[in-house]
């Protein structure tokens, strides 16, 4: 009987260890910067080669999209700052859906090409505007 409770108990802790593992794990994967373009560039250093999120706003008459090879590049730039520096992202696949509205703001994940110089997005987020904003002169 106690070679039995020995056998439980042994499991119950194995199975917390996994359990416990897999969540440290999965925060790892998880968890990356967000930032405006120019706080990334500010941080570039400091970031190593790891995935990053960076928002900001698609510079008009930037964005080319090739439907043949589904490649999309675009200069992404703080939305707040007329002279930020501006990011240059490529993106394969479809593209996601308002991408074509003028000065949209969208979010790029993925690492950045320290050689190329270029942001090399996995995902892309387009932020849409809330209807539920105050319009101009409302209080």
């Amino acid at each position: 009987m106690r070679g039995r409770q020995a056998t439980i108990v042994f499991s119950v802790i194995l199975i917390l260890f996994a359990f416990i593992y897999l969540g440290f794990l999965g925060m790892k994967e998880g968890s990356m910067y967000y930032l405006e373009v120019s706080e990334f560039f500010a941080r570039l250093d400091d970031m190593g080669d790891g995935k990053v999120r960076v928002n900001g706003r698609i510079i008009p008459g930037s964005l080319n999209y090739n439907t043949d090879t589904l490649n999309l590049s675009f200069d992404l730039k703080d939305k707040d700052l007329e002279d930020a520096p501006k990011l240059n992202v490529v993106y394969r696949g479809s593209p996601p859906d308002m991408l074509e509205q003028e000065g949209v703001t969208l979010v790029a994940e993925g690492p950045y090409n320290r050689e190329k110089g270029v942001f090399e997005a996995k995902k892309l987020l387009v932020k849409c505007p809330s209807k539920y904003e105050k319009k101009g002169g409302e209080v």
